[in-house]
């Protein structure tokens, strides 16, 4: 469905921004770290949408907690080569809204209902005591989006987007322990100098569901020209909870 494809393409965009990600990279490290140590005890920590490990202050969270678990759809090898480095670090496969597997036979057959996310990984767990989820849910809708794109009606795909980013967010007010969220919430298109400077728009990439004001929020200088375009920089807002169901 293009998980794999599309962790080799961060992973060769973060090869080329890596300059332009620095400071993002280095504030969402410490906006981990800052909602960790509000854990309340520090059994078992889980990250979810820890990719390949650019934006996840690893060694700190090993250190501070009995185990972390990387749960993701797709482990990259630089993420399981990382891993392998921590005795209390282990990889989790996991889809997160828990409806990937459905989709396949829903795009074969149109009468079928689009799914609903509902996860429960986790939910029960008596030893979670911190879970993060990490620059991963504006991310969320996209495969499963596109994937339907030519199978159903453009209002049935916003409707299915919109409720699983309602999903996850719910799901961290569910989960026990201590929970935080980092993402993206919009991108904007910056004329460069020289540039037409009507060329530049801004779009909400969380399908329509707002959020409360941040602990804190910063840009992302997430494509760089010429990275998308000669003309544009594409910058994204970010914005960090560390205390999500305080919010």
């Amino acid at each position: 469905m293009g998980f794999l494809r599309s962790s080799i393409q961060v992973r060769a965009r973060y090869n080329r921004c890596q300059i332009h990600w620095k400071e993002h990279l280095e504030l969402t490290r410490a906006m981990v770290l800052t909602a960790a140590q509000m854990a309340p005890r520090r059994r078992r920590a889980v990250v979810f949408g820890a990719g390949l490990l650019h934006d996840i202050p690893l060694a700190e969270l090993s250190q501070m907690f009995e185990s972390v678990i990387l749960a993701d759809i797709v482990h990259a090898w630089p993420c399981r080569l990382k891993a392998l480095e921590f005795s209390n670090v282990k990889l989790h496969r996991m889809d997160v809204t828990g409806v990937v597997k459905d989709l396949p036979k829903m795009r074969r057959c149109a009468s079928l209902p689009l799914p609903v996310s509902c996860p429960v990984d986790f939910v029960e767990d008596p030893f979670l005591d911190f879970t993060v989820s990490v620059n991963l849910l504006s991310q969320l809708p996209w495969v499963p989006g596109h994937f339907m794109s030519k199978a159903r009606p453009d209002v049935e795909i916003a409707a299915m987007k919109s409720q699983l980013i309602f999903a996850h967010l719910d799901y961290l007010k569910r989960l026990p322990g201590h929970t935080a969220l980092i993402t993206d919430t919009l991108w904007r298109a910056v004329p460069v100098e020289g540039a037409n400077p009507e060329s530049g728009e801004e779009w909400d990439v969380l399908s329509g569901v707002g959020l409360p004001e941040p602990f804190r929020a910063w840009d992302w200088r997430i494509a760089p020209a010429p990275e998308r375009s000669r003309d544009l920089d594409y910058v994204a807002r970010v914005h960090a909870y560390p205390d999500w169901k305080k919010t």
